[in-house]
């Protein structure tokens, strides 16, 4: 029944994919066809999905890890527009988080990031993106049902975060939070700026309109640290690293990866939406994301020359070496996101790039995402499901280019 409602799936992308008019249907069963992968995986009796999953959709172990299970919420939450029974997963999911993957401390609640299979349930070094992409799915799932009862327990959450991470005397928020020490010096990256906006307080601010003066400073703090000092012109590319004053760090063995220069650049066209931002930052922002959007398209990452057969996975800042060449399902999730805000300047290389997306990455015959493919555009076979990877890229980007087409 599995393959066959696969089958039918595949079908439907490919007729609507014909008929352009057919956007919406089209979006629409891709979002089927990654939510169906993981049915194998989710526990019905609990409510929540294993977090490894092989690129068959079979579990490979008891593990459950925070940011894939926040992640399938998301994408539960989301395709609720699509199906209303996957809200209904998403809420059984949520309510197993919050009863079993939640810690607290003397700082706080906090997001444990495993269990199953012996994993500790305490929590001594707190890292960022496992703290923020724990929240994604609680605030799909609010902005969708507008529950005050898991409102508020998000409220708490994200309290404890702002405590354990924020810098009051430089801005921004640390990338690890020592129990015992406190807040890790060296530790600000790319991560920490833009992780507390993108997958949370973003979200936040659109769903809990009462409450958004609580993410509206924050947001502007990380956005304005982020214009002076992520960008780096010289090389065209993204820092990554940062000391505690947030200037970049530098080192030989650097890599970036172009999927970042495309997720700061849609972070910065994203606020043209922000109201509460002054209308010369907004201006500043939207032109610092074109001009990265532009320098990342003419750089030497795409394989043949050609944005029709995507780009390398990393690359080497300041040589400019492709260093793995293989390439990677998020990073052409965020280039596409990015892309979206741009469609009317960079109409081929975001039609391109999109038609690339789906006809590489969309497993057609077993469903889902794969990871990663080659230089020839051949699946690595490994995982769909691991501790980052579900749904959420995926159904992400989908919700952005819905969006804007």
């Amino acid at each position: 029944m599995h393959n066959t409602l696969l089958v039918l799936i595949f079908f439907a992308l490919v007729a609507c994919q014909q008929a352009p008019q057919n956007k919406q249907a089209y979006y629409n069963a891709s979002i089927e066809q990654s939510v169906r992968f993981f049915d194998k995986a989710y526990h019905e009796e609990e409510g929540f999905y294993y977090s490894e999953v092989n690129h068959l959709g079979h579990v490979e172990s008891e593990r459950i890890h925070t940011v894939a299970l926040s992640r399938m919420i998301y994408g539960l939450a989301y395709a609720s527009e699509v199906n209303p029974d996957y809200g209904t997963r998403a809420e059984q999911a949520a309510a197993f988080q919050l009863r079993h993957m939640i810690g607290e401390d003397k700082d706080g609640l906090y997001y444990i990031p495993s269990i199953g299979e012996g994993e500790a349930k305490e929590q001594n070094v707190f890292d960022i993106w496992q703290q923020a992409y724990g929240a994604c799915g609680l605030t799909e799932l609010y902005r969708q049902t507008e529950n005050e009862i898991l409102l508020n327990q998000i409220h708490q959450l994200n309290s404890a975060f702002i405590e354990r991470f924020q810098d009051t005397i430089n801005g921004g928020f640390y990338g690890l939070y020592d129990a015992e020490k406190g807040q890790v010096s060296g530790s600000k990256t790319i991560q920490s700026l833009m992780y507390p906006i993108t997958a949370l307080m973003g979200n936040l601010w659109l769903a809990d309109i009462e409450n958004r003066e609580q993410y509206e400073s924050i947001i502007k703090e990380h956005l304005a640290i982020a214009y002076q000092c992520v960008w780096n012109d010289s090389l065209q590319w993204v820092n990554t690293r940062f000391d505690d004053n947030w200037q970049a760090v530098y080192s030989d063995g650097d890599m970036v990866s172009p999927g970042h220069n495309f997720q700061f650049a849609a972070l910065m066209l994203r606020s043209a939406n922000w109201s509460f931002l002054s209308e010369q930052e907004r201006s500043d922002y939207n032109e610092l994301g074109k001009a990265i959007v532009k320098a990342t398209l003419e750089k030497n990452i795409w394989v043949n020359n050609a944005v029709s057969q995507g780009f390398y996975e990393a690359i080497n800042p300041q040589t400019g070496e492709v260093l793995y060449r293989n390439k990677s399902w998020w990073q052409h999730c965020e280039a596409l996101i990015a892309l979206s805000f741009l469609k009317e300047e960079f109409t081929e290389e975001y039609q391109q790039l999109k038609d690339f997306y789906f006809a590489t990455f969309t497993d057609a015959v077993n469903g889902g995402e794969w990871a990663k493919v080659d230089e020839k555009n051949q699946a690595v076979i490994e995982p769909k499901g691991q501790k980052g990877k579900s749904v959420y890229h995926h159904i992400e980007m989908l919700r952005f280019l819905l969006e804007a087409e």
